[in-house]
């Protein structure tokens, strides 16, 4: 009996933890709402009718480990789409107790995409497009609108994502993708204090319809410009300089870091 009872010890000693972990993505206010005056530089306001992203290969960990939870199916989801502030559930499952401080998760483009909540023809667009991100919307400034309607096929792995979920012991904690529409309008792709400007988009309108195209962005020089600086990217134009922005737009609960490789 000693000997029986002791090995119960040992186990119950070596038993693991676990608890659940639910990992949804937001866009916060400034997709669900709208990016108003104030945080522009330039007085322009944003409203997003779609903010469509494509994200998958979904891992949760704690550094150093094995991931305790692997989603690897990419799903399409409505970012514009109200949520009272909590966001899309896009997996599940039980992980080791503890912070899980290692999260991983790629936005690119995938034919087998999935989607429960987005019309057939929004996921058409994206499959079709070969899209990671698709944004519509309108900007206004005084009595001036310009609409946009743009698709990125751009792919970007965000890893070593330090979320600050605490698991505990059968008990449920929330690991939040979070994605920054605000920086789609950035003025700089190295600066720690980026701007956030429409002007210049608004300017590209150059047939006076309203809409920006990403023709017309396209013809955008940016080189004599004091700021759109680019670095060494040998970015020249104004639509290359929004899509590199796409690879920066994932952060993780809220302003957390993720290290971010764009990826072909």
């Amino acid at each position: 009996m000693l000997r029986r009872g002791l090995l119960l010890v040992l186990l119950a000693a070596c038993s693991v933890e676990e608890g659940e972990v639910r990992v949804r993505i937001y866009g916060e206010e400034f997709i669900e709402e709208g990016i108003p005056a104030s945080v522009f530089a330039d007085g322009w306001s944003v409203k997003f009718d779609s903010f469509l992203v494509s994200v998958g290969a979904v891992t949760v960990a704690q550094a150093g480990d094995s991931p305790g939870l692997e989603a690897p199916g990419f799903q399409v989801l409505e970012l514009a789409r109200p949520s009272m502030g909590v966001g899309q559930q896009i997996a599940s499952g039980r992980v080791l107790v503890g912070r899980q401080d290692d999260v991983g998760f790629v936005v690119g483009p995938d034919g087998a995409a999935v989607a429960s909540e987005v019309p057939a023809e929004a996921l058409a667009r994206m499959k079709d497009g070969g899209f990671a991100l698709y944004v519509a919307g309108t900007a206004t400034k005084d009595a001036v609108t310009k609409r946009f309607a743009w698709g990125f096929p751009t792919r970007t792995r965000y890893s070593e994502c330090a979320s600050v979920a605490e698991v505990a012991a059968e008990s449920e904690a929330t690991v939040q993708l979070t994605i920054h529409g605000d920086h789609l309008f950035y003025d700089d792709l190295y600066s720690e204090t980026p701007a956030v400007r429409f002007e210049l988009v608004a300017q590209a309108d150059v047939d006076g319809d309203g809409e920006v195209t990403q023709a017309e962005l396209l013809a955008v020089d940016l080189r004599p410009l004091p700021n759109y600086q680019v670095g060494s990217t040998g970015i020249v134009d104004l639509w290359s300089f929004i899509a590199h922005q796409t690879g920066s737009l994932g952060h993780i609960d809220g302003e957390g870091h993720c290290d971010n490789t764009a990826e072909e």
